[in-house]
């Protein structure tokens, strides 16, 4: 992925760091013309990471790469107002698409991760463009689309 400008927050989504977990690569790496990203972390997706992980060693680096997300200060946490947006979203989307009850519980973590990318003014990647595409019809954040 290329971008133009200079060096942007950015949140990897976890349909980004599963590939890359699962292949033993330690992050995801991506070219950003005018600079690196500055990458944060939501604790959403740690927290879809560490429903995903099963072994100690597994954990163990979770618990690393958090700590080291911690540390330098880029781990962003939904606040009260992004949870009280993302339930106004969620029943928005339900409206308009009629999903069922699991699929919105499902796209609370993703609304909760773009509202969250938006307060600190960071740009989401994903590998799951549709649902992104459409929590955007509700809630502005900035999204890459390659």
């Amino acid at each position: 992925m290329c971008m133009q400008g200079p060096p942007a927050k950015v949140i990897f989504d976890t349909s980004v760091y599963i590939p890359f977990i699962n292949n033993g690569v330690s992050h995801p790496a991506f070219e950003f013309s005018g600079g690196n990203p500055i990458i944060y972390m939501s604790a959403v997706v740690m927290e879809e990471l560490y429903a995903g992980a099963f072994d100690t060693e597994s954990l163990r680096l979770l618990d690393k790469m958090q700590a080291t997300f911690r540390r330098v200060g880029r781990l962003t946490v939904p606040d009260a107002e992004d949870w009280m947006h993302a339930g106004k979203t969620i029943a928005k989307l339900g409206k308009k698409y009629g999903f069922d009850g699991t699929y919105l519980h499902k796209l609370t973590n993703d609304v909760l991760i773009a509202l969250s990318a938006r307060r600190i003014g960071a740009l989401v990647v994903t590998h799951n463009i549709k649902d992104f595409q459409r929590i955007r019809e509700f809630a502005v954040f900035k999204l890459y689309l390659n």
